[in-house]
């Protein structure tokens, strides 16, 4: 269904079996859960008790990750995080300073693994997934740009020639806004979303096939973030992060309310040709009746 976002309220984890779990952490007053390591901490900010993966310093790696491992042969995450404090001087190929970002991580190996700066902590991390929110353009991993998304394997954030797996952002990930980012895996599939409004995008801004179980060496993971810096930095903060069982964005659903109908009828026909990326259900950049057929494809309610 459509994810949509609400207050932060308290932390959580609500077992359904011994393969598949769900963690909601609403705050980071309680970090019992996870495993911290290097330099990841919790800090006192706007947002409230924040999981700090690195401070705004130089040299600096971090991780968290599940104390147990959690079901990831399919599963949804949703998470917000907010870069402050962007400081160094800009090199490689980059115009701006800052560095280096987060990466949403699911590995077998330990809850207490991590890497360094220029790996956003998560080179080197075998037997992995992950999604890498970059802030530092590197020209020796084919980086598309010193802001971009991409989705790794096997601890290596290294881009492949035109980096088929990374996309650039426009927005920085590091002006002190507050980001919601979504990843959902259907057991063929990883996509990744990431907005500055709280209600998930239809379309994702990347996606990737990759066989998660077969990755992993097995039907469990440690879930977690990691981050790093080196001669650039920032505050790399995750301010709330839920991982459950596999729930896709409902196509259609414009409320959010988890029933495609007639009052998303009336939105989309109210607000057509005024926001492409809202309206746009099959991602063509055209707004038209192959977009209205989706629409009534998916009427009724969300699939769980």
């Amino acid at each position: 269904m459509r994810h949509m976002c609400g207050p932060a309220l308290m932390a959580l984890v609500v077992s359904f079996s011994a393969s598949a779990e769900v963690l909601i952490f609403n705050g980071f007053a309680d970090t019992s859960l996870l495993n911290l390591n290097g330099s990841a901490a919790t800090a006192l900010t706007a947002d409230g008790t924040v999981l700090r993966v690195t401070p705004a310093s130089g040299g600096e790696s971090g991780s968290a990750f599940s104390l147990a491992t959690v079901d990831a042969t399919t599963f949804s995450t949703h998470f917000r995080f907010r870069i402050t404090e962007p400081g160094g001087d800009p090199f490689d190929c980059n115009i701006e300073n800052g560095a280096d970002g987060l990466v949403f991580v699911v590995q077998s190996i330990s809850s207490s693994v991590g890497g360094g700066g220029e790996g956003i902590g998560y080179d080197g991390i075998d037997r992995s997934v992950g999604v890498e929110f970059d802030t530092w353009c590197n020209e020796g991993n084919n980086d598309p740009s010193s802001n971009h998304i991409a989705i790794d394997v096997n601890g290596s954030v290294y881009h492949k020639p035109r980096a088929p797996y990374a996309v650039h952002v426009e927005e920085k990930f590091d002006g002190g806004q507050l980001w919601y980012a979504w990843v959902d895996y259907d057991g063929t599939t990883m996509r990744a979303y990431v907005s500055l409004d709280p209600v998930q995008p239809f379309q994702p801004i990347l996606t990737r096939n990759v066989d998660v179980k077969a990755t992993l060496e097995q039907p469990t993971g440690f879930v977690g973030f990691t981050s790093g810096t080196g001669a650039d930095w920032g505050n790399h903060d995750i301010v709330y992060w839920e991982y459950t069982p596999y729930s896709p964005v409902c196509i259609g659903d414009f409320d959010g309310n988890g029933l495609v109908n007639a009052v998303d009828l009336g939105i989309l026909l109210g607000a057509w040709g005024l926001d492409l990326d809202q309206f746009d259900l099959n991602g063509d950049n055209t707004i038209n009746g192959i977009d209205v057929g989706i629409f009534l494809g998916n009427w009724g309610p969300c699939a769980p």
